[in-house]
């Protein structure tokens, strides 16, 4: 995609989805942190290879809604994060089943239990981020900016409740992860603009002041360039009916001074983006297209331009799992033609 893009000359913005997750992937990665994953796969793969412990899990929770185990794969995102939390949920059950089977792998040790709350405390905010960035219906291109920002807030917080050593080295991979891979986003001029254009975040969603202002820049000049931002001279201030064409007011110096005031295009574009930038952010859960629907201005063209859902690799991703549960075990003969006829009525069925 790199490659197509230099060649047919084109921006190319890498997806976002996609660089959280090889963030997250990094940290997995660490080697204070191997072990424990590997023993939680192991764990997990103990209990759904036997339906016998399977179903003495269930019974050991003494809860009324039963809880099933989820395995980690690398391809899907934040499974690793899924598989954790579902095993805090009922690692009590696991350790008193695993207590009673011979060959059963080692239960967790209660300094594992401890590294796992830790992980499930940083990882948690990513599985957020990548919720609201893989939208395929809402714009997501003004939400790069801002939740770099959110990451980095909120695992700054959640240092200060991690209880583990390993816990405060992965906090630290993940927040280099994120200044490597993530913070570029900031200083690239789409996401600078769309998330100018976006009326909840404006210039408050950037971690940078000077990357701020820096887009204000290329907004500014975006909407001088318009056609629809109008420079000419502004009409004259007409009288009032009662008036003659030869009478004479007193404030008639009013309107000779503001005919005199000289509009271009720039002083047009600066007091439109001035009072837009002036007003108070809109609610967290506003769309930003439904906004500017409401409201008109040269900006509102911009906003038609800039505000978008980029190319992602978040579709593909999900057609290939839901490929993968099309074609089973029991599906395995169907031919080609009709797996891509059923997926294409899968992913069509809202049209009416």
């Amino acid at each position: 995609m790199i490659k197509a893009c230099e060649l047919l000359h084109k921006r190319n913005i890498p997806c976002f989805a996609h660089t959280i997750n090889l963030v997250v992937q990094d940290c997995l990665k660490l080697h204070c942190l191997a072990f424990l994953l590997s023993k939680c796969k192991s764990t997990v793969k103990f209990f759904k290879n036997s339906t016998i412990m399977y179903n003495k899990l269930k019974e050991a929770q003494k809860i009324e809604k039963k809880y099933s185990l989820k395995q980690e794969v690398p391809t899907r995102w934040n499974s690793a994060y899924y598989m954790i939390d579902r095993i805090l949920n009922v690692y009590d059950a696991i350790n008193s089943v695993l207590l009673m089977v011979s060959k059963a792998p080692p239960p967790f040790t209660a300094d594992e239990i401890n590294l796992l709350k830790d992980l499930a405390k940083l990882l948690s905010p990513f599985e957020s981020a990548t919720k609201q960035i893989s939208s395929s219906t809402t714009v997501t291109i003004s939400l790069k900016i801002p939740i770099t920002c959110g990451l980095m807030h909120n695992l700054d917080k959640i240092k200060n409740n991690l209880t583990t050593t390993e816990g405060l080295e992965a906090y630290t991979c993940l927040i280099d992860g994120i200044k490597n891979r993530m913070s570029k986003y900031e200083e690239r001029s789409l996401p600078r603009i769309a998330t100018l254009l976006d009326p909840r975040f404006k210039k408050q969603g950037y971690r940078s002041p000077f990357n701020a202002v820096q887009g204000e820049k290329l907004l500014e000049n975006e909407l001088a360039s318009l056609d629809s931002l109008d420079s000419d001279q502004p009409e004259p201030l007409t009288l009032t009916e009662k008036t003659t064409k030869t009478s004479q007011t007193l404030f008639e110096f009013v309107q000779n001074n503001i005919q005199a005031v000289p509009r271009t295009k720039r002083s047009n574009a600066i007091l439109e983006l001035r009072q837009y930038l002036l007003k108070m952010n809109s609610e967290e859960d506003v769309d930003p297209l439904k906004y500017w629907k409401y409201n008109e201005g040269a900006l509102k063209v911009l906003a038609e331009k800039f505000l978008c859902v980029p190319a992602t690799s978040t579709e593909s991703e999900r057609m290939f799992s839901k490929a993968g549960l099309v074609i089973s075990n029991r599906r395995a003969s169907l031919k080609a033609n009709h797996v891509d006829m059923l997926l294409f009525l899968q992913k069509n069925d809202w049209i009416n």
